[in-house]
């Protein structure tokens, strides 16, 4: 199939495909995956999980959505990207626009996103961006065989569930968990202990607490910073 038949807007792409572009040769604007020719501009949202700081600046943020982990390069000409960043918490949902270029580390080259914009959004924001890209993603895979796309179908599908409002009652909600872990914080995270303690007064078992804090830090919901903590969005 010609890939470059269909030239779909960078601002559709999920970590799992961002972090594949490679640059199209010829043409310094686009760039491409495996599934398709872009511009390299890109507007992404995703959650912080990681600062990385050279002396006492914040460079570069390690970011995450349902289908995998991007680095997010500050331009050093933005100075302003530098005080954003960091104001950001870790972990929060965050909206970067950007171009996509390749890094050389001497043995591979990678994909990063170089953010010329960073900003704070909701859950709700993250969700919804989530739903609009599943849904484009989805339309351009369809052109390809399945035995190609099987690996990265399946992810979006884990993507658009944690997106999704519940369609279903279930014991707690996702907005209860994550309400409760609140107001079990003392100061600014709340103890593991204590939350799986909260969560079995509500009627769950400890090994039903642990599973769902698991999928909530797989989804990008919380995090532990240490093992013995947790933080929300």
């Amino acid at each position: 199939m010609n890939a470059s038949a269909n030239l779909t807007p960078a601002s559709q792409l999920f970590a799992w495909e961002m972090s594949r572009a490679s640059p199209v040769h010829g043409d310094s604007g686009r760039c491409r995956t495996p599934f398709g020719i872009f511009s390299k501009e890109t507007a992404y949202i995703g959650t912080v999980i990681e600062t990385v700081t050279a002396g006492d600046k914040i460079v570069a943020l390690r970011m995450s959505d349902p289908t995998g982990i991007c680095t997010v390069h500050l331009d050093p000409r933005n100075s302003g990207l530098y005080e954003t960043a960091a104001e950001l918490d870790v972990p929060s949902f965050v909206y970067v626009f950007g171009t996509i270029q390749t890094r050389s580390s001497g043995v591979s080259d990678t994909a990063v996103l170089s953010a010329v914009v960073i900003k704070a959004v909701s859950r709700d924001a993250r969700n919804s961006w989530i739903l609009a890209s599943a849904k484009e993603t989805a339309e351009r895979l369809a052109r390809f065989p399945k035995t190609e796309t099987a690996e990265f179908r399946s992810l979006l599908q884990n993507a658009v569930s944690a997106a999704k409002p519940a369609e279903k009652k279930q014991a707690m909600t996702d907005e209860e968990v994550l309400s409760l872990i609140e107001s079990c914080y003392e100061g600014k995270s709340a103890p593991r202990e204590k939350v799986l303690d909260a969560l079995k007064e509500r009627g769950l078992t400890r090994q039903q607490a642990a599973d769902i804090i698991a999928r909530l830090m797989e989804e990008g919901e919380c995090y532990a910073p240490k093992p013995d903590i947790i933080k929300i969005a």
